[in-house]
């Protein structure tokens, strides 16, 4: 699959709602264990905080599980006008916060090693300027974090994120990373 941008995928003020409802949330792990990775790596450790919705064989939120699935559903139908499709059966979904000056928290990784993956990350900081960095790559190819887009690719596709410069004024990079499946 050849990597997608999609702007506006989430509105400005449902965006602004979610991250206001999210920041502010009491679930969050800090240090928490991501995921193993599949290959030889002492990488597997995410240094800022993690909000777990999904995991494969576990629903941790169920109404952040809802959300998800409705927005993969809306991804769904925009790439149905375009002729493209994906996978609309969730596997795994969690949120990230990004602080800056933290480069240990993002690496060139896969997601998952497996056929028939996909992966969205979806950018739900409301307010993001391009000077204050943050951005996303896929395969060396540069994702600006523009708020409410979504980045989709295989999930077997080197990736990584770049950490956000000192002048966010309090934003933090909120991302979301969900995993979809046949």
């Amino acid at each position: 699959m050849k990597t997608i941008l999609l702007e506006n995928v989430i509105p400005e003020k449902e965006l602004f709602f979610l991250y206001t409802e999210l920041i502010k949330s009491s679930v969050w792990c800090v240090n928490a264990k991501s995921t193993d990775v599949e290959y030889q790596s002492n990488k597997n450790f995410l240094h800022g905080p993690q909000l777990v919705v999904k995991l494969p064989d576990q629903i941790l939120n169920y109404g952040l599980y809802m959300l998800g699935q409705t927005i993969i559903y809306r991804i769904e139908h925009i790439l149905k006008d375009k002729n493209i499709g994906i996978h609309t059966k969730m596997f795994r979904m969690w949120f990230n916060i990004t602080y800056s000056g933290e480069e240990t928290q993002h690496w060139l990784h896969t997601d998952i090693t497996e056929k028939n993956r996909q992966t969205i990350v979806l950018f739900m900081t409301p307010v993001w300027k391009n000077d204050w960095n943050g951005n996303f790559y896929v395969d060396g190819e540069k994702f600006l974090f523009k708020p409410g887009s979504a980045v989709i690719f295989d999930s077997k596709e080197f990736h990584t994120g770049e950490s956000p410069s000192s002048k966010t004024f309090n934003w933090q990079r909120l991302t979301c990373n969900i995993i979809t499946e046949e």
